[in-house]
């Protein structure tokens, strides 16, 4: 008996031993201001060396098809994306509220262009056209016009300046550095998101199953987040340049791209999300009427099943 027992312990110490080491929690994003704290987190060593892995890509769409396929696990991405990415990953939960725009995003049209009321009918581009398509209907909204009569198609980041300067498009919803750009070239601004604070937010999302399978690591991440903005609060200077280093930018014209962005630290996460119901509920809710209005959604779910708070009670302050 001595000896069967011997012979089991050790077959499950070899079958330990020969066990594949579990992947590396994969976290991806594009390239944002808001999302930088995280890549911040990395550079000033918040982060352990192993067992997490911070991806970055160049469009929104590459993005979502690595998530898709479960090739990341943790994304930032804007609120609108989560909700549609939720139709095809039913499990997929927000964990954090990263950012809001607060004047990052802006309307710019043509010279000749200068209301809302123009554009009825022309050519609006957005990389992420929901996005921009609810950014105008917000705009719309506080202007006093029909918001329906406005149509916004998706083109990548890297065409927008070149079809705009060519006249191929009207208007386009722009961020840092390009708003900039084009408004030295003639653009005119007609909205921009620090008129409707709040309503834009990005957030982090990941898999009901990789909370319970990578909770270590995801507590590790967040953690060096929250350390990253108590950095970036106490030291602007040098975190802004670290930053501008980590995503290739200019210092001056990200310096000046996050001027229109609201880092969420832990504190608001929790005023957010920690209530009953939680203050981000209106948000979501205006989000997802919009969706429904438009056919992209079939039901609206309450706010409160999208998120999973159970990382953010347990990171500190």
């Amino acid at each position: 008996m001595k000896k069967l027992l011997l012979l089991l312990l050790t077959a499950l110490v070899l079958a330990g031993c020969n066990r594949p080491p579990k992947p590396p929690l994969v976290f991806g994003a594009t390239a944002w201001p808001g999302y930088e704290s995280i890549y911040l987190a990395r550079s000033k060593g918040f982060l352990p060396k192993q067992g997490i892995l911070l991806e970055r890509y160049t469009g929104e769409a590459e993005l979502v098809r690595a998530l898709r396929a479960h090739k990341v696990h943790l994304a930032a991405v804007t609120l609108s994306r989560a909700l549609l990415l939720r139709r095809n990953i039913p499990d997929l939960k927000i964990v954090l509220v990263l950012d809001a725009s607060k004047g990052a995003d802006a309307l710019l049209t043509q010279a000749d262009i200068h209301t809302l009321a123009q554009l009825r009918g022309k050519r609006i581009v957005a990389e992420n056209a929901l996005r921009g398509a609810y950014f105008i209907d917000l705009a719309a909204r506080n202007l006093g016009v029909p918001a329906q009569q406005f149509d916004v198609k998706s083109m990548p980041a890297r065409d927008q300046e070149a079809a705009f300067r060519a006249y191929q498009v009207d208007a386009l919803v722009a961020a840092e550095p390009l708003r900039s750009r084009l408004l030295a070239a003639g653009a005119q601004q007609l909205f921009d998101s620090s008129r409707m604070p709040g309503k834009l937010l990005d957030v982090l999302v990941i898999r009901d199953d990789d909370i319970g399978s990578y909770n270590r690591e995801m507590l590790q991440l967040l953690k060096a987040w929250r350390q990253s903005v108590d950095f970036i609060r106490l030291n602007p200077a040098r975190a802004l340049d670290a930053m501008a280093q980590d995503e290739q930018a200019d210092p001056g014209q990200f310096r000046q791209a996050m001027k229109g962005v609201e880092l969420y630290g832990v504190r608001r996460n929790r005023e957010l999300l920690l209530n009953e119901p939680p203050a981000v509920s209106p948000a979501i809710d205006g989000m997802q009427r919009f969706m429904l209005n438009r056919g992209l959604l079939q039901m609206g779910m309450d706010a409160s099943t999208l998120l999973d708070t159970t990382l953010l009670a347990n990171i500190g302050r």
